[in-house]
């Protein structure tokens, strides 16, 4: 197929796919829907690369395999936080395949910058791609019209003599016959578009749809040479920052000194337990609430630090590659150790406090930052080309599948409710602003409790819910919004309606954001 027809195709296939969006999410509540849309759309992508006949890179489309799972967890999860960074990792994934799809070049041996680059290039290409589209398809139109414009124009002569002969025959035939005239008034309804305003919003979302569908196939399949990224070869030379190996061993030495002062005091406050911390005249969760995000961040940029001086560094000796090894591993080493006090910080700081997802998402956040560190130590060591950019996009992946797989919600709300055997007050204000991904430990709580207070609370909690997953079946269920979470809540809810107490709009009360967990 010759560039102009399939730009004709992709217009064809754009529009299929708009109309197909339209039956899937307009007016519906996002669920089942989205893995079905993103799973059908890897299929015509990949289908459309075949009309053109071009080679197929499947070692390129592996990020399609994460991509599908966070599409599958908008299904499973109500959680509106996690829902959306799942489908914000989607579609980036299915953007960066579009960028590799016609490339030689390997994902997994391009830079951090090329894959950021290639991601918002594919944004780029595909909201701007559908215009050349349109104008191939204009021209290939135009150009199957040549030699037959006498034929078009007969057509056309055609039409304009037959449209009163119809309207005359149509009303003589309608006042002829009254169940003839009721089929006349329903076509007619079709060209007096009483709802346009409504329908408005309807061909917009279809075409919106369209366009993107049409912008993907064009720039995944047949890219053009405006959105090629342009060759190393071809950008201006620039002089590279670099070092001496004196100065980066200054740095990284002094660094390591300074990491080393602050860990033996941790080892002797911190971990040396409550009596060391007393002596600072502090509580062990005072201390443990003051720095950590500080201990979070000098990670972090202590990372930066080390790829920086291992990029800028010039070691012209084997000597001098081990001994700026040496210092960049106990930097990391040392680094290892924050990252675990600031672990055991937040630790302590829950067990005083409770809960909360921000809390849940730094400590996640934690456990694959030091992940990262592993990979960067295999870069540092050279054992394979751009593993560092590679380890990115895996610890990226490895983070929000693992809030996927924990259930963030849910863990918040166990974790919480625990508290309470251990003396601990439950705030059930906070809690009553969790998704219904919270179900299972509050329900738990509900059956098993002795506590006639807690059982009371856990049914509002409960009928709270269940309330509002009542409205969203009644009004807004159909089978593409079908939601693992929403639907196995209101299953278990609904069978026990009548257990439940009656519903108090009151008890919960109001509180000012400044009020909740922090």
């Amino acid at each position: 197929m010759d560039r102009k027809a399939f730009a004709v195709y992709t217009l064809i296939v754009g529009g299929l796919i708009g109309v197909l969006a339209q039956v899937l999410f307009y007016g519906k509540l996002i669920g089942v829907s989205f893995p079905l849309f993103i799973a059908l759309a890897f299929i015509v992508v990949l289908a459309s690369n075949g009309v053109l006949r071009q080679p197929l890179r499947l070692r390129n489309l592996w990020v399609l395999a994460p991509a599908l799972f966070f599409a599958i967890m908008v299904a499973i999860r109500a959680d509106a936080t996690i829902t959306l960074l799942n489908i914000a990792a989607a579609l980036a994934l299915s953007g960066l395949a579009l960028y590799y799809l016609p490339m030689s070049k390997k994902l997994d041996l391009s830079t951090i910058d090329e894959n950021v680059k290639g991601t918002l290039g594919a944004i780029f290409g595909i909201i701007f791609a559908p215009l050349f589209e349109l104008w191939d398809a204009s021209i290939w139109a135009l150009s199957r019209m040549t030699g037959n414009w006498r034929v078009v124009a007969s057509v056309g002569r055609g039409l304009l003599i037959a449209a009163p002969v119809l309207l005359v025959f149509a009303v003589l035939l309608a006042s002829a016959d009254a169940v003839f005239a009721g089929y006349v008034d329903q076509v007619m309804t079709f060209f007096s578009f009483p709802y346009l305003n409504v329908e408005f919003y309807r061909i917009a979302f279809i075409g919106g749809f369209g366009w993107l569908a049409c912008g993907a196939i064009a720039y995944g399949v047949a890219r053009r040479s405006v959105f090629q990224p342009t060759r190393e070869e071809d950008k201006p030379k620039r002089k590279r920052f670099s070092l001496g190996l004196i100065e980066s061993c200054i740095t990284l030495g002094s660094v390591d000194l300074l990491f080393a002062l602050f860990v033996a005091i941790q080892f002797r406050y911190f971990f040396g337990g409550e009596g060391a911390i007393g002596v600072a005249g502090m509580t062990y969760s005072q201390y443990a609430r003051r720095g950590f995000f500080e201990l979070v961040a000098v990670s972090v940029i202590t990372l930066g630090l080390v790829l920086l001086l291992d990029n800028a560094t010039v070691r012209r000796a084997a000597h001098h590659t081990t001994l700026f090894r040496a210092l960049a591993v106990i930097l990391v080493g040392l680094t290892g150790v924050l990252l675990v006090s600031a672990a055991q910080r937040m630790l302590l700081y829950e067990a005083a406090y409770g809960f909360t997802p921000l809390r849940v998402y730094t400590h996640v956040f934690m456990i694959w930052l030091g992940v990262l560190f592993g990979f960067f130590l295999l870069a540092l060591f050279r054992v394979r080309m751009q593993i560092f950019s590679l380890g990115v996009l895996v610890v990226i992946i490895g983070y929000l599948g693992t809030l996927n797989l924990m259930n963030v919600e849910g863990y918040i709300a166990e974790r919480n409710i625990a508290r309470a055997a251990e003396g601990y007050e439950i705030d059930w204000w906070y809690l009553s602003t969790l998704s219904v991904d919270a179900t299972p430990a509050v329900l738990n709580l509900f059956e098993k409790t002795e506590s006639a207070g807690l059982h009371n609370v856990a049914g509002q909690w409960l009928v709270y819910k269940l309330m509002s997953l009542d409205y969203t079946h009644t009004n807004d269920a159909t089978v593409f919004s079908a939601n693992l979470s929403r639907d196995g809540a209101w299953a278990a809810l609904n069978a026990i309606r009548d257990q439940l107490p009656e519903y108090d709009p009151y008890f919960f009360g109001s509180r000012s954001y400044s009020e909740r967990m922090y």
